[in-house]
């Protein structure tokens, strides 16, 4: 992992009428790192990353992509700076082709006609490359979404992407697909890739990413080495305070009445990363 900046946002400002989604945010990130993005809902965290792939403008603060200020903050301009994002909600036709999805808006030709082996042997060469297992020809609204997810990574990474947003890309995967979404991260940053990686699961946190900025109230409060810190210290600085300690509710007899934790409460102690272990 290189020293150099892949990404910089100094004093980044957007607002709402109603909301300040982002005030004075900051963000480095390095060339061929995995940099974790986390907060609580609302914490700024998406519109951020927005931000950087040009896709919401900021009302103040400078964003640089390798050295080079960002002034258009367009999604052209983010792409010919290397920056492509894959979005929570994926973007392909699922009539179309792997292939096709992948090549959509810069397809090769052969004479008026889309040349569709081109496409599929670029999709099969870019796969090949990243250890990725996509059948090029294959229809993607039949594929699994793990798999959907892999074509968007794709989609991205063939326009030439050097700096890849995932926005909470783990939310809608299988424990298996997670796994294997975390491997092709892994390779990505070894091939030089940088990789930006927004979520709330403090788990995968400290299984893949080299460092984590946190945000809360849209503002950053820290970037810390993965390696130095742990999930219930994250956790607290998401929050502003220490996590509650929780405690299973004791034993009781079938129909015997007590308190028990709703779905909703258990969903926020994932999302702050406690543990009942």
């Amino acid at each position: 992992m290189s020293t150099s900046l892949a990404v910089e946002l100094v004093g980044v400002t957007k607002r709402y009428p109603r909301v300040v989604a982002n005030e004075d945010a900051t963000l480095d990130v390095r060339t061929g790192e995995i940099h974790a993005i986390v907060g609580e809902n609302g914490a700024g965290k998406s519109t951020l990353m927005k931000m950087l792939a040009g896709v919401t403008r900021p009302d103040a603060g400078t964003i640089r992509v390798r050295g080079r200020a960002l002034v258009k903050h367009t999604p052209e301009e983010a792409a010919q700076a290397g920056v492509g994002m894959v979005f929570q909600h994926f973007v392909l036709v699922p009539t179309l082709s792997v292939a096709e999805n992948v090549v959509l808006g810069r397809e090769p030709r052969r004479g008026p006609w889309l040349d569709r082996a081109a496409a599929a042997e670029e999709v099969r060469a870019l796969s090949a490359t990243l250890g990725m297992d996509v059948d090029p020809t294959a229809e993607v609204g039949r594929l699994p979404i793990g798999v959907q997810q892999r074509v968007e990574i794709l989609k991205v990474l063939a326009r030439r992407a050097e700096v890849l947003i995932l926005d909470e890309p783990t939310a809608i995967l299988t424990p298996q697909e997670v796994d294997d979404l975390l491997a092709v991260l892994r390779r990505l940053a070894a091939e030089g890739k940088t990789i930006v990686l927004v979520t709330h699961k403090l788990r995968e946190v400290m299984a893949v990413a080299d460092r984590v900025t946190v945000l809360r109230h849209g503002r950053t409060v820290a970037t810390l080495a993965a390696h130095d810190t742990t999930a219930d210290a994250i956790a607290e600085l998401m929050v502003g305070r220490p996590p509650r300690p929780l405690t299973r509710p004791e034993a009781r007899e079938p129909g015997e009445a007590g308190n028990t934790m709703s779905e909703e409460a258990l969903d926020r102690v994932e999302r702050s990363g406690a543990s009942f272990r």
